[in-house]
């Protein structure tokens, strides 16, 4: 940490998105309002891309809400965790495929922004009567610093 990053209390923040791809950008305009209220005006930017595309991928690949939980812990991390009503895994497309669902070649890039800009990521089911219906979590960390794009 330089000197001029100051160590962040933890922080944690849960936006209910619903089923409607203009809740992202209220998402992104709320997540830039948390980041500078807590003075990481440095994470904006990456922070706002990943939220994004995690929160549209929800919302395009399930039939219900979502929700996007940022948290701030004591490892000087932020982790953005969104939760869909999807059990369906994720699936990264190879880029140089051909796919016949997708002829403008819009789709299947999220997750390899996911991937590139985020400093480690997951998603785990959610299943059994504590989450209700199958559903699944997709999160990624990102420090201050963003990682070297070859690591």
């Amino acid at each position: 940490m330089s000197a001029t990053e100051q160590d962040v209390s933890p922080f944690e923040y849960t936006l209910h998105v619903p089923h409607d791809l203009r809740a992202v950008r209220v998402a992104r305009a709320s997540l830039r309002s948390v980041l500078v209220a807590h003075e990481l005006p440095e994470l904006i930017d990456r922070a706002q891309l990943l939220a994004s595309e995690l929160l549209t991928n929800a919302l395009v690949h399930s039939k219900g809400e979502a929700d996007l939980r940022v948290t701030w812990s004591d490892e000087q991390r932020l982790r953005l965790m969104v939760w869909d009503r999807s059990p369906a895994p994720l699936v990264i497309r190879d880029p140089d495929a051909e796919d016949a669902e997708d002829a403008d070649g819009e789709s299947g890039r999220g997750l390899h922004l996911l991937t590139a800009l985020a400093d480690t990521w997951s998603t785990f089911p959610l299943k059994g009567e504590l989450w209700g219906a199958a559903a699944k979590i997709v999160w990624c960390e990102i420090g201050r610093t963003p990682r070297p794009p070859w690591g």
